[in-house]
């Protein structure tokens, strides 16, 4: 809201002061009031992702262990948790500033969410898996997140040191029934949001 204000309010007196010629000399009866300076700062708080400089993209690669379909035999049943983090920054990233206020942001339109929130298989060959989807859970409360809504996601965190992490879990979950045997897959986009 800060920058908003700023920019709006330095875009408002470049357009007054350019209405006024250079050269308009002072009328009679009109006196001089002074300056009007706007001091500001802009910060580039834009922090590596899991050590690597976000210009563009990073991926991360989340390989759950195989699992079998007894284990996800019923409607709810989880299996295979595996724990990954994204990790903003680090002791060496400058352009990580201590005390900005950063989240991670799953995408809601992300097209494998489903409508449970979680993420669909999207594996679609011939030899694809039924009645099962992933679930990313909070680490920190152990519940799953609601990719839809955000519901259980994490609340914004502040960099200290340089760093702010935020650890998850991703897990196979059956829906619909008892899942059967086949590939898994599937992918959500996230983004890293600084306040």
């Amino acid at each position: 809201m800060k920058k908003t204000t700023l920019v709006m309010a330095l875009s408002l007196a470049i357009g007054g002061l350019a209405s006024v010629p250079a050269s308009a000399a002072i009328a009679p009866g009109v006196t001089p009031g002074g300056n009007i300076n706007f001091t500001g700062e802009v910060t580039n708080a834009t922090c590596l992702i899991n050590g690597k400089t976000p210009n563009g993209s990073i991926n991360m690669d989340i390989p759950l262990e195989k699992v079998s379909a007894s284990e996800l035999s019923f409607v709810g049943a989880t299996a295979k948790p595996y724990s990954f983090s994204i990790t903003l920054g680090g002791p060496n990233d400058p352009n990580c500033i201590d005390g900005s206020i950063a989240s991670v942001y799953f995408e809601p339109s992300s097209p494998a969410i489903s409508p449970n929130g979680w993420l669909k298989n999207t594996d679609n060959s011939s030899n694809g898996a039924t009645n099962v989807e992933i679930q990313i859970l909070n680490a920190e409360t152990d519940t799953p997140i609601n990719l839809a809504s955000g519901i259980g996601n994490y609340s914004p965190k502040t960099i200290v040191n340089q760093t702010a992490q935020y650890n998850y879990v991703g897990r196979y979950v059956a829906v619909n029934g008892s899942a059967t045997p086949g590939q898994v897959a599937s992918t959500v986009k996230y983004s890293i949001v600084y306040n």
